[in-house]
């Protein structure tokens, strides 16, 4: 008997969804926001951090298709999100065994690849799992409550990360203040995998043979998914140019300690929690594309803001991960979203994984290439201003290219627009207020 007792609809997530969810992403938030930091603590170059974001963006993608492809055509979805959670993050602990940067960068495309095993297949898993209509719904409420759980994981590691040598005695003092987060991320990891067995998979219906993998088949279809991945190619690169330097700032500029970064990182998924539903609800009335793209216009605000802070104007990286908190809760779920309602529904692990691979590539060559630029100017103006100019770069080309999105097209009709909503938001507080 498994822990979902009533989802004979699957119109709504079943609780082991939630379960496993918010396990996943306490273990994520215990390391994830801590990375470039230690990275910067164990003496990275601009190259070798721009080289760890690659990873981080291509390694995780890569095979995704091939994951996503087969567990579409075996029909099951569970035996891959346990494997994947299980092994990425158990991996993770070996990161307190990286003697140098490139060390490093090598265990990290190993975990990421071992990660990329979980992500398309629970990704399909959970639309597989939802009804057509609340579909942005419901990936709202599960974002609110993994949101929620990574906070609370990364304020933890805040608070604890310093008294790490408690547990065990790590390899250097460099690593004393990682090594309870990383240790309790492997534990955690193995936790959520033994209850994923617990989610009761839909039954898959039957279909044909396909193409394996399905990078290139599904790349080559005219329709609203390519013209979405061409739309996102300019945006996507001008995004991850600033991902190398955001730690810059913070650690190097700033100075700040692993708690204030947990602060301002817990700040980001705080705003994207608390809008997640409104937002997602707005975009089951008005439609994916406006979400989209107010979400994508906000995030050149954000490389602006770090690359203009200074120890006197500390509060910028605060107002900038307000503001990228707002942007995630509009656009990162409404794209999901699109994804599941321009995809067959027999595809959809097939789609997402083609649409991170596609995009993850994109985003190596953007993080790769400014962390080669950003040393190369190093030598002429400092590594401060090499930082902040790649930051005001990423800034010019994100705003430019959050326009792109005014191409993309709905697949559906919707039954309000932004301009509707907005009236109807004015209108009550207008007569809220002359009842008063």
């Amino acid at each position: 008997m498994t822990m979902d007792a009533n989802d004979n609809s699957f119109q709504k997530l079943p609780r082991s969804v939630y379960i496993v969810g918010a396990l996943s992403k306490f273990a994520e938030g215990l390391y994830r926001p801590f990375l470039q930091t230690y990275m910067i603590d164990i003496g990275a170059t601009y190259t070798e951090l721009g080289a760890f974001r690659s990873v981080g963006n291509i390694a995780p993608t890569i095979l995704q298709p091939a994951w996503g492809a087969k567990s579409d055509q075996i029909g099951r979805r569970q035996p891959f999100v346990a494997f994947g959670t299980f092994s990425g993050f158990l991996m993770v602990f070996m990161f307190l065994w990286a003697q140098t940067p490139i060390h490093m960068i090598v265990l990290y495309a190993i975990q990421s690849v071992l990660l990329s095993i979980q992500i398309p297949t629970w990704q399909s898993l959970i639309g597989s799992l939802m009804g057509e209509e609340n579909r942005r719904d419901e990936l709202g409420k599960l974002g609110i409550v993994t949101s929620i759980t990574s906070l609370v994981a990364t304020i933890i590691t805040g608070f604890i990360a310093t008294v790490g040598y408690l547990i065990m005695p790590p390899v250097d003092p460099i690593r004393a203040e990682y090594y309870t987060p990383f240790y309790l991320t492997a534990v955690i990891g193995i936790i959520a995998s033994i209850i994923s067995f617990a989610i009761n998979e839909k039954k898959p219906k039957k279909i044909k043979k396909r193409e394996f993998p399905p990078l290139r088949r599904i790349l080559s279809k005219p329709g609203d998914f390519r013209k979405l991945c061409g739309i996102t190619i300019f945006f996507s690169f001008g995004m991850s140019m600033a991902w190398p330097f955001f730690a810059v700032i913070q650690r190097r500029v700033l100075e700040f300690s692993l708690l204030e970064i947990a602060i301002v990182s817990a700040l980001m998924t705080t705003i994207s929690a608390i809008f997640s539903m409104p937002f997602g609800r707005l975009s089951d009335k008005v439609g994916r594309k406006p979400l989209i793209m107010f979400g994508r216009f906000l995030l050149f605000i954000v490389a602006l803001l770090y690359a203009l802070a200074v120890p006197s104007t500390w509060y910028f990286v605060y107002i900038a991960n307000i503001i990228a908190g707002i942007s995630i809760a509009s656009s990162m779920n409404a794209i999901q979203a699109y994804i599941y309602d321009v995809a067959p529904e027999e595809e959809r692990g097939s789609y997402l994984a083609v649409f991170n691979t596609f995009t993850g590539i994109v985003f190596l060559l953007g993080s790769l290439i400014s962390g080669i630029i950003g040393d190369m100017l190093e030598p002429f103006v400092g590594w401060h201003l090499a930082a902040a100019f790649m930051l005001l770069a990423s800034s010019v080309i994100r705003f430019v290219g959050s326009f792109f999105y005014l191409f993309l097209d709905e697949p559906r009709e919707y039954k309000s627009t932004v301009k509707r909503e907005l009236a109807s938001i004015i209108n009550r507080r207008r007569f809220g207020a002359d009842s008063m």
